[in-house]
């Protein structure tokens, strides 16, 4: 063999070692993190950052599926409950820490279970549910409402329904009239429910207008006031509402996102009443008589839309950001209109979590809504001592009799109108079925805090 031919021999064995290495570093390396990463469907959510403090332990959650209707959190909430509302002449500014403007999710536990999705049952069987995880500690609550103290070492040999809720969130609020009929049903039986009720906008973070929403909304089960979101970020939750079933020995037997699946859960309840010994075979399952008060509309399905600057960097807003003028803005509404957005037109200051209405003399504060939707509310509050009226109209005409939500009165000149004298949500417009037009609020005197127009 001549010297060039050896050359080539040995370049060849290179070549065919090398080729060797790669294939076995292509076998062998891991998959990238980030494929696959995430929910889908899902309005998913980044809660404030954790404090300095002892960290709590976390929850592995992650939904396999996820109603349209959940609400996520998306802006600014103060890292303490503040006054409320906020006064026109001190303008909260943006916060720079938790949980302002969230910027982070929360770490699962390595090694956590990931539960499986909510059971499909048949109406008759009872479902066969499976350990999800170990259910956290209540952590950082400010108040216990309509109970004392409780731990889940209290709780253990009886099964425990936790609900993430608001009472500023529509679609917390709906499923209140089917977690009251569980409550009546089956705590006798030995169910507990408690309503973690986790803050999303700033007079949420008062324990006294909580405590006044209970009663309205049919709430007489204990409610843990989770202000710091520390029970809320144990359970590693990014919705309201969501519910997590635990059973007897304090382990997650269930959990679901949302609205909706009202009889999944009411039979995964009677489950673990039954793994308990009970006979519940005399009561029929509340959920079923219990009609669905609204039905999202099937196109656009049901979404809110944020008044304040620091939802969304303010993107809910359709028309130009006025100047700056003694502490408030003046907004020119002179834009075409398009759905999903809010337009303000007159004087008004523009904070972080809402819009406060400052009309002056003559002049009027306006918000126009563009909507296709059946339904319309709003999460409104009043700054003052007495209540601000505020004239609603659809497509510029008094909202008719038969369209009216719950909280619209009509006065004698005809107009019809809201009395704000708190902040909660208020029922504004019943379509009964899915309609276009745009709703106008006008208001003549200051003191209206609007923060989110919800439509479903």
């Amino acid at each position: 063999m001549t010297s060039r031919q050896r050359y080539a021999a040995l370049a060849l064995v290179v070549v065919a070692v090398i080729g060797a290495i790669a294939l076995i570093e292509i076998m062998v390396s891991p998959p990238d993190p980030t494929v696959g990463v995430g929910l889908p469907g899902a309005d998913e959510a980044q809660p404030p950052a954790a404090s300095a403090e002892t960290p709590v332990p976390t929850l592995a959650v992650v939904a396999a599926t996820v109603p349209a209707t959940p609400r996520a959190p998306t802006a600014s909430a103060p890292t303490s409950a503040p006054v409320a509302p906020v006064p026109a002449t001190s303008a909260p500014t943006a916060a720079t820490s938790a949980p302002t403007v969230v910027t982070s999710a929360p770490v699962p536990v390595t090694g956590a279970p990931t539960p499986a999705p909510t059971p499909q049952v048949v109406v008759g069987q009872l479902p066969e549910l499976p350990v999800i995880g170990t259910a956290p500690e209540f952590a950082g609550i400010t108040a216990w409402l309509n109970s004392e103290v409780l731990t889940m070492d209290d709780l253990r040999g009886r099964p425990v329904l936790i609900d993430f809720w608001t009472f500023g969130c529509i679609n917390c609020v709906r499923t209140l009239p089917h977690v009251r009929a569980w409550h009546d049903a089956y705590a006798p039986h030995g169910l507990v429910i408690v309503g973690v009720h986790t803050p999303e906008f700033r007079h949420e973070y008062e324990e006294a207008n909580v405590r006044e929403s209970l009663p309205s909304r049919g709430v007489i089960w204990p409610v843990a006031m989770d202000n710091g979101y520390k029970t809320w970020r144990a359970y590693n939750n990014r919705f309201w509402p969501h519910k997590f079933l635990i059973d007897q020995e304090g382990r997650i037997r269930f959990h679901h996102i949302g609205e909706g699946a009202y009889q999944e859960t009411e039979k995964a309840i009677r489950a673990l009443l039954a793994e308990g010994g009970t006979d519940l075979s005399h009561i029929p399952l509340s959920s079923a008589s219990i009609p669905h008060k609204v039905t999202p509309s099937p196109s656009t399905g049901p979404r809110s839309l944020f008044a304040g600057s620091g939802f969304a960097f303010g993107s809910y807003l359709g028309n130009p950001v006025g100047a700056p003028e003694d502490g408030a803005r003046m907004f020119t509404d002179n834009v075409e209109h398009n759905a999903e957005r809010l337009y303000l037109d007159g004087r008004w200051d523009w904070v972080p979590n809402a819009a406060l209405a400052l009309p002056q003399a003559e002049q009027t504060a306006r918000v126009s809504v563009p909507f296709h939707a059946q339904n319309v509310s709003a999460s409104l509050g009043a700054s003052g001592d007495g209540p601000v009226r505020v004239v609603v109209t659809v497509d510029g005409e008094p909202i008719p009799t038969d369209r009216q939500g719950g909280d619209v009165l009509t006065g004698p000149d005809g107009q019809t109108h809201l009395l704000v004298d708190q902040f909660r949500l208020y029922d504004i417009l019943r379509n009964g079925a899915e309609s276009v037009g745009e709703l106008q609020f006008t208001i003549a005197e200051p003191g209206l805090a609007i923060y989110a127009i919800s439509l479903t």
